[in-house]
């Protein structure tokens, strides 16, 4: 909302998932900032979901909109 990701940055456990829901008048995208995966196009209501499966940082962009940033930080289980 307010063309930045709520949390910029998330902490969750390896195997969890994201789910990024778009409430902005625009549509956004949840692109790794490497370029290794990407939501597609995001529209306004709609969602997009995600697991991550290894520990690690990965930070990701709006394609559309660059100044949007964020980074999940996935943790190891246990």
């Amino acid at each position: 909302m307010g063309f930045a990701y709520q949390p910029r940055v998330l902490e969750i456990l390896a195997g969890d998932s994201v789910v990024w829901r778009n409430e902005d008048i625009a549509p956004h995208t949840a692109s790794a900032a490497d370029g290794s995966w990407d939501t597609g196009a995001i529209e306004k209501g709609e969602s997009a979901e995600m697991t991550f499966d290894r520990p690690g940082e990965f930070a990701y962009v709006c394609a559309f909109h660059t100044h949007m940033k964020a980074t999940v930080k996935v943790m190891p289980k246990g």
